[in-house]
């Protein structure tokens, strides 16, 4: 309760200027303040010290309760509240404690914030108040002149409305999230029906482009065949170039195929072991590798990795045909795989180098090398479609890994470096082998 004696403060305080309302300007939104106290001299004086006062351009209204039933019904009325002014006593000795509760836990409100006020501060200590009721000041009335109260009033107001603001840009930060979410899942279908659409299209386009190459394939065959004993030597070397042609050109498109098809579908995500990889991509290779009496390293070893079996025995099998196809002319091809433990700063992974003893790949090819249909300069079209690498990298991307051509070293050949993640589990297991010498991307 404000005491007579702090009555000319409060007669001072109402002279104050202030932040009043202009006359004729538009009436704004107030703020809902509750004053919740039996004594009627509370509520009178309190509405004398407060009626002028604004705060951001925006009047007070002040709620008057005189009990605490009285109270409970405002609030449960009000849950636009900014502050509650609650006098500890009231018809129960814990009137005051009890709104604090059934503020905070019944109506879940932790918006508004509470004051409490009393007349007989021994029976609530201030401190134990403060530390075990969720509450934002705590006064007695001797203490509430005209500009302490003002100036807890206009205190609370601002962390209202600074909560207010925070709780407004938290809803709409919400919204715009759930749009996003709704809008990338609408992308994310609208690309799964466009990825269906391409690998159906693809397949088409691969079928209507295979079945007359196979006709001129057959025909050209048919046609050695029939005239082969009339047909000059030239003429027979002629035939044999469309042949080939026709061959290589279904050997690409059957890649480029394959290629699209990896754009469009994302690789499984379970635990590989690289020794069933690597046995798999050497039994597609059987033939090649009996013809050019190849030689393959690999480690003994029960490392896995995260990701698409089938994917990678197809990298791995592009990285070891390129080494039996390009070998020197000298020496049978010889393949020497090396595994090593990475450990990246953001998640662990394997590192595993495929090298070779052809006649290397210069550093200004580094990039270029992995491009779509892109040789090396006087390589051979026999030698492949030029989709091989290409096709490599993008496995390796897909599986959250890198592939890169190392720096060549005199006297071998080429070195592909790639790095793929471990499955979830920690570090290397016992026996693997320890961190390596460091390769560096280019």
């Amino acid at each position: 309760m404000i005491s007579a004696d702090d009555r000319n403060d409060v007669l001072v305080f109402q002279d104050e200027t202030a932040d009043h309302q202009p006359d004729g300007a538009p009436q704004a939104e107030p703020w809902l303040i509750l004053i919740a106290d039996d004594d009627p001299e509370v509520h009178a004086i309190t509405r004398t010290v407060l009626q002028r006062v604004r705060f951001k351009n925006r009047p007070l209204r002040l709620l008057s309760a005189h009990s605490e039933a009285e109270s409970r019904d405002l609030l449960a009325q009000t849950p636009d509240l900014a502050v509650a002014v609650l006098d500890v006593v009231m018809e129960h000795e814990d009137s005051g404690l009890r709104l604090v509760r059934y503020i905070r836990e019944t109506l879940g409100n932790r918006m508004v914030r509470l004051v409490l006020r009393t007349g007989q501060p021994g029976q609530a200590p201030e401190r134990d108040l403060i530390l075990n009721y969720e509450i934002n000041d705590y006064k007695a009335k001797t203490e509430l002149t005209a500009n302490r109260l003002f100036t807890i009033l206009i205190a609370a107001l601002r962390a209202y409305g600074d909560l207010r603001e925070l709780e407004e840009s938290r809803a709409h930060l919400q919204g715009a999230n759930a749009l996003l979410e709704q809008r990338v899942a609408e992308r994310t279908a609208a690309l799964a029906r466009s990825n269906a659409e391409l690998e159906s299209f693809a397949y088409g386009i691969s079928h209507d482009l295979q079945e007359p190459l196979r006709m001129v394939h057959s025909y050209l065959t048919l046609i050695e065949r029939r005239l082969a004993p009339v047909l000059e030597q030239e003429i027979t070397e002629y035939l044999g170039f469309a042949q080939d042609g026709a061959r290589r050109m279904s050997a690409m498109i059957t890649d480029l195929l394959e290629y699209s098809r990896l754009t469009g579908r994302p690789p499984g995500q379970e635990s590989v072991a690289l020794s069933q990889v690597w046995k798999r991509a050497l039994a597609s290779l059987t033939l090649a590798l009996a013809e050019s009496k190849a030689r393959v390293d690999l480690p003994e070893t029960d490392a896995h990795v995260r990701g698409d079996e089938g994917q990678l025995a197809r990298l791995f099998q592009n990285l070891f045909d390129n080494a039996i196809k390009h070998h020197r002319a000298a020496a049978p091809p010889h393949i020497v795989v090396r595994l090593a433990w990475a450990d990246p700063p953001d998640r662990p992974a394997w590192r595993i180098e495929v090298a070779d003893n052809g006649p290397g790949i210069p550093v200004s090819a580094a990039d270029t090398v992995f491009a779509l249909f892109r040789r090396l300069d006087g390589q051979s079209p026999a030698a492949g479609s030029g989709v091989g690498l290409a096709l490599c990298r993008r496995i390796a991307e897909l599986h959250n890994g890198r592939l890169w051509l190392a720096p060549p070293t005199p006297g071998t050949g080429a070195r592909f470096c790639l790095v793929l993640p471990a499955p979830p589990g920690g570090p290397a297991p016992p026996g693997q082998p320890g961190p390596p010498a460091p390769i560096t991307a280019p």
